[in-house]
């Protein structure tokens, strides 16, 4: 199913297209005739195990859906987008905007699971949103020759590896096939399955090759999260959150999450590389740089909501983390 430019889709519009997959609709609480979105819309099933789902839309309510992710690859295109996304603990990176309110470079993501993950989008009224989705089965893949050969050893890798993912800023062979998908042709049906399918394969080309081609060097050694330390990983994320103004000591932190401070540190390091401490910090910085955008707070009120006495190092710390001022963030 595919909706055209400017139509306007509600509830039931979605659930139709969707093909059955399971969504949630968490808020607000609308009614099937409700209308969603403003825009153009596509779910497909191009074969067994590969399918696609593109938008060009905008949101017309702060939304929250949750859905169920199969196992298998996702590769995400994102032109343009403000929304808010996570598989599982993981939060998908989208373009956002830049310091002049224009949208940001497009991004480009693949993730593998081996079991079922949920899907949370929030997005914001008035958002535009601009993306391809692939979903693409482990079956899918194994059915092609090819890929019994050695050189597929680093795909067949990524894809044991739960929640192993890349991102890559799309080059302009990838965004010219992303554009061609979300603004497709009238066609026949027959032909126009055939048009999406050469384009969508030239996607996970692409995205295979990132794979193939840029493994960091934990990728082999690091052990794939189990679903317990996922569920600490999301205890951790609300247990910042809700210290968010506060200075966070360690021990403190996991003892309230039945932690050791050395099981703490090993869990974040193994999840995102990085020290206890760094993943704090950033977590304040994405906090308020949110803030700062979304809801015009000035920098000092930003700074205070996320725990910094001095307005003064709360920029620097910023200006570190994102290579530019918090003022040139701010919704004007």
């Amino acid at each position: 199913m595919h909706s055209s430019a400017g139509t306007y889709l509600t509830k039931a519009d979605l659930n139709r297209a969707g093909g059955g997959r399971n969504t949630t609709w968490v808020a607000p609480a609308l009614q099937r005739s409700d209308q969603i979105l403003r825009g153009r819309i596509g779910f497909l099933d191009i074969e067994e195990g590969l399918s696609v789902h593109y938008s060009n839309a905008v949101d017309l309510h702060d939304l929250h859906t949750e859905a169920e992710a199969p196992p298998g690859l996702t590769i995400s295109v994102f032109l343009e987008g403000e929304v808010e996304a996570w598989i599982g603990p993981m939060r998908i990176p989208v373009p956002g905007r830049d310091s002049d309110g224009c949208p940001g470079a497009p991004v480009a993501t693949i993730y593998a699971m081996t079991q079922p993950e949920k899907f949370l989008r929030q997005a914001r009224r008035g958002c535009r949103l601009r993306k391809v989705s692939i979903g693409i089965s482990a079956g899918w893949l194994e059915q092609h020759s090819g890929f019994a050969a050695s050189d597929a050893d680093p795909v067949r890798h990524f894809m044991r590896e739960h929640l192993a993912r890349r991102v890559w800023t799309p080059g302009a062979h990838a965004l010219s096939l992303a554009e061609q998908i979300i603004a497709p042709p009238t066609l026949p049906p027959f032909l126009f399955q055939l048009y999406l399918k050469g384009r969508v394969l030239g996607l996970i080309e692409e995205a295979l090759l990132q794979v193939m081609t840029d493994q960091p060097a934990t990728a082999a050694t690091r052990p794939p999260l189990k679903a317990g330390e996922r569920q600490r990983l999301q205890a951790i994320d609300s247990y910042l959150q809700t210290h968010l103004a506060e200075p966070i000591n360690t021990s403190d932190m996991a003892r309230a999450l039945g932690l050791s401070a050395t099981s703490l540190q090993r869990l974040i390091r193994q999840a995102h590389g990085c020290s206890l401490a760094h993943h704090i910090r950033a977590h304040k910085l994405d906090r308020a740089r949110m803030a700062l955008e979304r809801d015009g707070i000035s920098v000092a009120e930003a700074a205070y909501m996320v725990g910094y006495n001095s307005p003064a190092n709360f920029a620097t710390a910023f200006r570190r983390a994102f290579g530019l001022p918090p003022s040139a963030v701010q919704d004007r």
